[in-house]
């Protein structure tokens, strides 16, 4: 056989082995919706091309979340080489508090002691992919490896190369044979250990901050850190949304376990909840006006739930009513707005507030923002009391008709009504101290309690905490009355499923070998007289199994089936 024809021959056996070896990995990563690889050229009936492969790699952490730590390279004098110089200058603008670089909205920064860099950390649980572009040659695979292009952003052009170095050197080992799916397995479970990445990653710019680029083309340093940090926050976050929907989970007000994809899941805090209780949840505030309670129902946790999640569970006629309620409440807590007296509508005061001056933009009203009346310069406000006085004089005199003197009977009657208005008023409301929004009191005491959350003495307006306020002297929580004395300790009402077990004990002393512990809420439990072995904690709600006292996730009787028996 002469070279040309063996060479044939060799060429038709790759060009085999590299359609069996594409066919195989495809079959491998490309599962249901997940596309790993992408085959970006094919070889042609007239062999005018070659296989090129895209591949994505995820790498996977040898522990856990990891922790990446930002460095960014302050701006400082190039011209001072020497260090204490140096040292000087960045103290100098350390006191100054110069601007962090606007690198991503998640990922705070703060100066270095040094003042010549800018530091800051987040955490990830998913790395962004490698890409790993390969492209495969005539010879590859009897005698020559595959030409590939790796592309990461979070790893320095140092580990890229050691990286590359360490995929040639596999490619050795192979011995002629096909080598893609041994790279891509070592670069998913391998790579990070290789480079000794365990819990830390370290993210830096490349120059300055404020260098001067070569070409007004190039991106500067800090917005390919920004891009690459807004990249790695958003993938790691679509990853951890997947694998959420992907498992069943507790919800935490009616303790029942749905899958991932039955749940709310509120970004800021990571709580979730089930789409009935969260629907039920805003359908019950929208409805009594409290939309400024609208958080997260977890309790001590004050994360606002996000409008897409409203949006999703309200009607269309309640999700604008919880628009125009949160408008409301939004204008009534600024501090810089009333509104007019004539229109009602809102007016922006104006920034000189010793004048208490509003000009209404829409009737044109100029009103005093004390009196709510005409603005009347350089006079302080009249009261009612002596706007009444001076009708009283206008109407008594001898001068006017019957037209202007029933006019002013009747400014005198509205005046009157306006007065006894605001008197009951102030017995029924008073401003929050805190949100500056009226609340009203209907009865009780006088300890309120705000729908921000502030509680306030209703005598003084003052913020308070507790009822220690009301033990001065000063304020009566009642009328004539204060508040009780300490006690030693808060008196707890026995829960009913606690006096039943003791009530069973009680009747059969042997069953108090069947308590037990929830390992959720570590509530004390009974197993029942039927010998039953699954519990269901009466506090938490939460399935777990007596024998092995294991919580219980997803159908009981699955439980049962291994070495733990239902009855016992």
């Amino acid at each position: 056989m002469d070279c040309l024809s063996f060479m044939e021959d060799k060429y038709v056996e790759n060009l085999q082995d590299q359609r069996d070896e594409v066919f195989a990995l495809q079959e491998i990563f490309n599962t249901g919706e997940d596309e790993k690889l992408k085959v970006l050229s094919q070889v042609t009936d007239e062999k005018d091309s070659l296989y090129t492969l895209l591949i994505a790699i995820n790498p996977k952490p040898t522990q856990g979340a990891i922790r990446v730590n930002v460095i960014v390279q302050a701006e400082v004098d190039r011209d001072e080489e020497d260090d204490e110089v140096l040292g000087a200058a960045a103290a100098v603008a350390t006191t100054s508090k110069p601007k962090p670089p606007p690198l991503a909205r998640d990922v705070p920064l703060c100066r270095s002691i040094s003042g010549q860099r800018w530091q800051g950390t987040f955490e990830v649980k998913f790395l962004l992919p490698f890409n790993l572009l390969v492209t495969f040659p005539p010879t590859y695979p009897s005698s020559g490896p595959p030409s590939f292009h790796l592309s990461c952003a979070w790893l320095t052009p140092v580990q890229l190369e050691a990286v590359e170095c360490m995929l040639h050197t596999l490619w050795s080992e192979a011995g002629n044979m096909p080598v893609v799916f041994t790279w891509v397995d070592w670069l998913e479970n391998n790579c990070l250990e290789h480079l000794a990445i365990k819990d830390d990653l370290v993210l830096q710019s490349a120059l300055p901050v404020g260098e001067a680029l070569e070409s007004d083309d190039v991106t500067s340093p800090e917005e390919d850190l920004g891009a690459t940090i807004a990249a790695m926050t958003r993938y790691n976050q679509e990853k951890l949304n997947e694998e959420f929907c992907q498992t069943i989970h507790l919800c935490e007000v009616c303790y029942d376990e749905y899958p991932g994809t039955q749940f709310f899941r509120i970004l800021e805090c990571s709580h979730a909840f089930c789409h009935t209780c969260m629907q039920a949840f805003c359908e019950m505030h929208t409805i009594a006006g409290t939309v400024e309670e609208l958080r997260c129902p977890t309790p001590k946790c004050d994360s606002i739930l996000p409008p897409y999640i409203i949006q999703a569970v309200l009607s269309e006629e309640a999700y604008e009513r919880w628009e125009k309620l949160l408008l409301q409440k939004t204008i009534d807590a600024m501090e810089d707005t009333v509104y007019c007296p004539r229109c009602d509508n809102v007016v922006i005061v104006e920034e000189d507030r010793e004048s208490n001056l509003a000009h209404c933009p829409l009737c044109f009203f100029a009103f005093c923002t004390q009196c709510e009346r005409g603005w009347h310069q350089g006079r302080s406000c009249e009261t009612e009391e002596e706007m009444l006085e001076n009708l009283e004089k206008q109407a008594t005199g001898g001068n006017q008709n019957r037209a202007l003197a029933a006019k002013l009977q009747e400014l005198r009657r509205k005046m009157e009504e306006e007065i006894e208005s605001k008197r009951m008023k102030k017995k029924v409301a008073n401003k929050c101290p805190v949100c500056k929004i009226p609340v009203e009191k209907i009865g009780g005491c006088n300890k309120m309690t705000c729908k921000c959350g502030a509680i306030f003495c209703w005598i003084c307006s003052q913020q308070i905490k507790g009822y220690d306020h009301f033990r001065t002297g000063k304020c009566d929580l009642f009328p004539g009355q204060q508040a009780p004395p300490l006690l030693a300790g808060p008196v707890r009402r026995v829960p009913d499923a606690v006096l039943r077990m003791r009530a069973m004990v009680a009747i059969n002393p042997e069953m108090a070998n069947n308590h037990c512990r929830c390992p959720m809420c570590k509530q004390a439990c009974l197993k029942g007289a039927d010998g039953n072995n699954h519990i269901k904690c009466w506090n938490c709600k939460a399935n777990f199994c007596f024998v092995c006292n294991q919580r219980i996730i997803g159908p009981v009787t699955a439980h049962f089936t291994g070495p733990c028996k239902q009855h016992s």
